[in-house]
């Protein structure tokens, strides 16, 4: 993975300006904010919520409209709401992530009282149309066929699928579709063990199944955000249904084939969305109770299924006569509402999750070749080496990087390429040895100017030969503001040999947003933003798009 700096708004950046989303809500990328239409807030809960919930803000607004209560959405991965509940609770009033198992692993402290599903929508692959059809998955009519986890291996190992999906430790829908594999793959009806994640005959199946990722991402809304606004780089993706609709959507209204719906038909995942209350002895239950109980009005669960989620008994829809309902679920998109189709995995228990996640983490996802294009120019003198260095810590040293499950494989391979105004030798490490890449990193003195571009070509230099054996990223940290001389240059040869691999960038000090966002947009990736000072957070979150 390549680091870089910047601030983008849109598909490809940290989107950090204000926006506005329902009559009440305030919003920017990460937080959002229902006030009830009707007049003052009786009380504002603060609530530590998956991102797949911007899809449904048409519903939270009704209900905080109905109940009078205010709610904040902040928008993390399952891992940081479950690290959330680890630590206390936090600030978190409530805690709103796509599965229950994400609170059933946290909650060591047992904080979470009154904890309810609020909808469910299954975890699925959904296809480009052409591609479900050359596969034999679909009819031209859009009508999908049963398919089972071995036929999706046959596929990818046939080269005739490459799917991107999001990290199974970073993300609910990765760990979610990777533990309805193995269930799958294993053969089993009762919840999988610790010891089922120690076979090696189910290992390799998985591993086999995983070599079919060609891009990761830690955040399953904006990785269908990238297929959208990229449909002719990436046909297929695993996520929840309700985003493959949300997709389609954007797809079709932009003249696009839609991404057809496909079911595993022999073990799937489904993200129950539950929402609970925190108690940290803040005395803000009755108002939590009002808002949960407007969360599962009609009002509420009927925009709910427009957004494509579902909130019948067993996966099925309580308002299927509804016109918008119908355009969400439409049948020509793969989309199949009957409650059979959803062949749902039992949950293994938290122990064994919190093991299963250690090994895919170690031993079964695709490993990663990620080049660290790291500013050393003189600004960067103090403080900001110092953020440096404690990131790339807490990415790279095994012991640390375990604590965010980020932890390197015995097949990862990290370049490091430090520059000024121009680059430096590359410094290599593979698998878990990374203390002399991390020594190199701290000896090393900033000085002189600043030159992404020229940094950059030099990190395409040091791409794998065979893209395929990993997942490739570049990430790119800086400071301040580039010389542009090689800026053509550099954008020419990206598309001559970049081979669609993602720039991240991380932005902090006085670095130049307009040149950040222009590098993620034309290599399809996305911008951090470290002007908090928290380097080592947004390292861990880099690292968890690849």
């Amino acid at each position: 993975m390549l680091a870089g700096a910047g601030c983008s708004s849109g598909v490809n950046g940290t989107g950090d300006g204000d926006g506005s989303n329902g009559s009440g809500a305030q919003n920017n990328d990460k937080v959002q904010t229902f006030t009830p239409a009707g007049g003052k807030a009786s009380a504002t809960l603060n609530i530590a919520s998956g991102s797949e919930n911007k899809e449904v803000a048409a519903a939270v607004q009704k209900a905080a409209d109905e109940s009078g209560v205010a709610v904040t959405l902040n928008y993390m991965g399952s891992l940081d709401i479950m690290s959330a509940l680890e630590n206390g609770g936090e600030n978190y009033d409530a805690v709103w992530p796509a599965s229950s198992m994400w609170i059933s692993m946290g909650d060591t402290k047992h904080l979470v009282k009154d904890a309810a599903s609020t909808s469910t929508t299954p975890v699925v692959f959904g296809i480009e149309k052409a591609k479900a059809v050359d596969l034999g998955w679909a009819d031209a009519s859009g009508k999908t066929k049963a398919v089972s986890t071995t036929d999706i291996i046959d596929a990818v190992t046939a080269g005739k699928l490459k799917f991107s999906m999001t990290s199974a430790t970073q993300s609910n829908s990765g760990a979610s579709a990777y533990l309805a594999f193995a269930a799958a793959l294993s053969g089993k009806t009762d919840p999988l063990t610790a010891a089922d994640f120690q076979n090696a005959d189910l290992q390799q199946k998985v591993v086999s199944l995983l070599k079919g990722v060609d891009r990761s991402s830690g955040s399953s809304d904006w990785l269908k955000d990238m297929v959208v606004a990229n449909p002719d780089r990436f046909d297929a993706m695993v996520n929840y249904e309700s985003l493959v609709i949300q997709a389609d959507k954007q797809l079709t209204q932009n003249g696009k084939d839609p991404l057809l719906a496909v079911y595993p038909a022999d073990g799937i995942a489904i993200s129950d969305s539950p929402l609970g209350y925190v108690d940290r002895g803040q005395n803000l239950s009755d108002a939590f109770s009002k808002f949960q109980q407007a969360l599962g009005s009609k009002d509420s669960k009927l925009e709910f299924e427009r957004a494509g989620r579902r909130t019948g008994l067993g996966g099925t829809l309580t308002y299927a006569s509804d016109p918008q309902v119908q355009q969400s679920f439409k049948a020509d998109w793969g989309l199949n509402t009957d409650a059979s189709t959803l062949k749902t995995i039992p949950m293994p228990a938290a122990d064994v999750i919190d093991q299963a996640l250690d090994i895919y983490q170690t031993a079964l996802r695709k490993p990663s070749y990620t080049i660290w294009v790291v500013d050393y120019s003189g600004s960067m003198e103090g403080a900001g080496k110092r953020g440096v260095v404690a990131g790339l810590n807490a990415a790279l040293d095994p012991d640390e990087a375990k604590n965010a499950r980020i932890q390197p494989s015995d097949k990862d391979v990290n370049v490091f390429i430090p520059f000024s105004s121009k680059p430096s030798q590359p410094f290599s490490a593979k698998g878990t040895d990374t203390k002399a890449l991390l020594t190199n990193a701290e000896n090393r003195n900033p000085v002189g100017g600043t030159n992404i571009y020229s940094a950059l070509d030099t990190a395409l230099d040091q791409l794998p030969g065979d893209l395929t054996d990993y997942t490739v990223a570049v990430v790119l940290m800086t400071d301040g503001q580039s010389e542009t001389d090689d800026q053509d240059t550099f954008r020419a040869t990206y598309r001559q040999k970049g081979n669609d691999v993602p720039i991240f960038s991380i932005m902090f000090g006085t670095a130049d947003p307009t040149q950040l966002d222009e590098i993620a947009t034309l290599s399809n990736a996305k911008v951090f933003d470290g002007r908090s000072g928290d380097l080592a957070s947004v390292f861990r979150q880099v690292k968890g798009y690849n």
